[in-house]
């Protein structure tokens, strides 16, 4: 059906661009391209594919046309110049290009759109690849290491609040340095920084290598040969079943993965899938799966070998079974069916179309998804859709907002949703409390702004508003102590209600992808007496990051600058919000695709 679709918008296209002829001298398809193998791997809506075809031309024969045309400068002319080398083989290009991509074991076809804007960028991208190196002298590696440790005492804020003895890692790092009797290996020195920076506990935070390209790595494609879940804070082994369309378990009797190769999952999880190390419990559980599921990539992430047949153990919690499995090139990944239908109306939504997006449930319970968190001004409609719904669900006995997998984005939904979730009694709300790094006290900052946070000397305010503020900060305390100096004053959210206020219960129903905008939104009305979270404990995480890159690696540094506190003291990061109606995901759920948890939640609502 897919095939069909995308038959259909080739049509379509042809008559509205597809066809035209490009007039542009310099242009591409593509924002970055880099090679492995004399092979061109390219950067597309910034993800990185092997390149199989453009238009009828396969990547071998372009390659094949470039190398004999353009001698030593042929990858300079593909990447650079392919407009120009279109033409010399005598197929001018139009504006839009069939593209068919490669990344790791699956493939995909796709319509890129010349642009001088695209050819710019991999023309810069390529002038800043000339200066990437593999490895480099120990003397410099101490300097970035140096750098890197400035950069997060100068910028982090996160560092400020940590336990981790940052600084005796580092010392311990330098010390292997030293010792070292051979040039520093670049992936090795940022897989060193990234899991220090893991420790600090900042999910906004990273740690990466720009240069290390695992296309060409035969054994960063090898997966496991089945796909894993989380039930009862266990993995479980699971297998698709096509003809019933439905997960099953590899093994009924052992239905829980114990070890690999001698390792325990939560092992594995802490030792290799560190990005997620300091996440809440859920929500690292099983995002160290869906790495572990990818076994041969997370090992090539961590420098490691590893051979194709591993060795499980697997249990029922009494008994084990031990097996030998050989790992495959084939995408298998264990995807739940309700994050399927809510990426369909996620999908469905940017496209301008909100008829699966609320409706009435049994009982006159109101439900609306919110699978991201949007910006209004990218969505035409979404607002005016989202008040003329819940001023319809004015007269519904509760009110749902499903967040599960809601990756985050803007603020606009808070500030909406606020007017109708927040009782006149309780407004002004002081929703969120957030510090920026700077020596800037009380200025307002873009960044800030941006996520609906203002100093209280901010003009936004009110007196109202000003007197809700000094009311809040008079009782807030953070659960830990930082130096204040090396921050600007307190930046808050405040929040109102407007003129016709929801008053039935209102049920917030979130899992462990609930993570940075989606989870400030939860938080924010966390407190409030007709609101009750449900489901798992939010992923957590509001971060402020800025980018830089290490003087003499080129290794990319991503660091967060704002300290984010929810109104009960505790960090975003870290923590996440708790749930006060636990509802995991059960067994039927991870299985069939049933969304059991909204079924429980129905039953306590109308038992009430």
């Amino acid at each position: 059906m897919k095939n069909y679709f995308f038959l259909f918008f080739i049509c379509l296209l042809s008559i509205i661009g597809y066809g035209q002829q490009l007039q542009l001298e310099k242009a591409s398809p593509f924002t970055a391209v880099k090679w492995t193998n004399d092979m061109p791997i390219v950067q597309y809506e910034n993800e990185w594919y092997e390149l199989l075809q453009l238009g009828n031309h396969t990547a071998t024969a372009l390659i094949a046309f470039c190398k004999e045309q353009y001698g030593d400068k042929w990858k300079k002319r593909f990447s650079e110049d392919l407009v120009e080398v279109l033409k010399a083989m005598g197929t001018p290009p139009n504006t839009q290009v069939k593209l068919v991509l490669s990344k790791r074991t699956s493939q995909k076809e796709v319509l890129g759109t010349y642009t001088r804007q695209n050819r710019d960028q991999v023309w810069a991208y390529s002038k800043a690849q000339e200066h990437i190196i593999k490895t480099m002298p120990a003397a410099q590696a101490m300097a970035d290491i140096s750098e890197f440790q400035n950069s997060l005492e100068n910028q982090s804020s996160y560092i400020q609040i940590t336990d981790y003895d940052y600084k005796a890692a580092l010392k311990n790092l330098k010390t292997k340095v030293k010792a070292s009797q051979n040039p520093i290996d670049i992936n090795w020195l940022a897989h060193e920084l990234a899991q220090i920076m893991a420790e600090i506990g900042d999910r906004h935070s990273s740690v990466k290598n720009e240069g290390m390209v695992p296309i060409g790595e035969t054994s960063a494609n090898w997966q496991l040969p089945f796909s894993l879940a989380s039930l009862q804070h266990e993995a479980v082994a699971l297998n698709w079943l096509e003809t019933k369309e439905h997960y099953g378990y590899v093994y009924k009797k052992y239905p829980f993965v114990k070890t690999i190769n001698g390792k325990s999952i939560t092992k594995l999880i802490d030792s290799l899938a560190y990005r997620s190390k300091k996440a809440p419990k859920e929500a690292k559980f099983s995002r160290g799966l869906a790495e572990i599921e990818e076994l041969g990539m997370l090992h090539f992430k961590n420098n490691l070998k590893l051979k194709k047949e591993i060795t499980l153990r697997f249990t029922n919690g009494k008994t084990d079974t031990i097996v030998k499995l050989q790992l495959q090139n084939k995408n298998i990944q264990y995807e739940s069916a309700l994050k399927r239908t809510l990426a369909l109306t996620s999908k469905a939504i940017q496209q301008g179309d909100f008829t699966t997006m609320a409706r009435r449930l049994s009982g006159n319970i109101g439900y609306i998804a919110l699978p991201r968190m949007y910006h209004f001004k990218d969505i035409q409609g979404l607002e005016q859709y989202i008040d003329s719904t819940l001023i319809s669900f004015l007269n519904t006995k509760a009110l749902i907002i499903d967040l599960r997998f809601n990756p985050g984005g803007r603020r606009d939904l808070i500030q909406k949703f606020a007017k109708y979730l927040i009782p006149k009694s309780h407004s002004p709300w002081v929703a969120n409390v957030a510090y920026l790094r700077t020596s800037q006290k009380h200025e307002v900052h873009a960044s800030m702004s941006n996520r609906l946070l203002y100093p209280k000397n901010s003009k936004v305010f009110n007196d109202q508003d000003k007197r809700a503020i000094d009311v809040f900060l008079k009782n807030f305390k953070s659960q830990r102590s930082f130096d204040k100096s090396k921050f600007s004053a307190p930046h808050v959210m405040v929040l109102k209600s407007g003129d016709t206020p929801y008053k039935k219960p209102v049920y917030i129903l979130v899992n462990q992808d609930s993570f940075s905008a989606a989870t400030v939104f939860t938080s924010a009305f966390a407190t409030l007496p007709n609101v009750q979270i449900v489901g798992v404990t939010t992923d957590g995480s509001s971060g402020n990051s800025g980018v830089i890159h290490l003087s003499n690696s080129s290794i990319r540094l991503r660091v967060s600058t704002m300290l984010s506190f929810q109104r009960n003291g505790s960090t975003l990061d870290g923590n996440g919000t708790e749930p006060e109606i636990y509802i995991p995901e059960p067994e039927r759920q991870i299985l069939y695709g049933s969304d059991q948890q909204l079924q429980q939640l129905l039953k306590i609502i109308n038992a009430q």
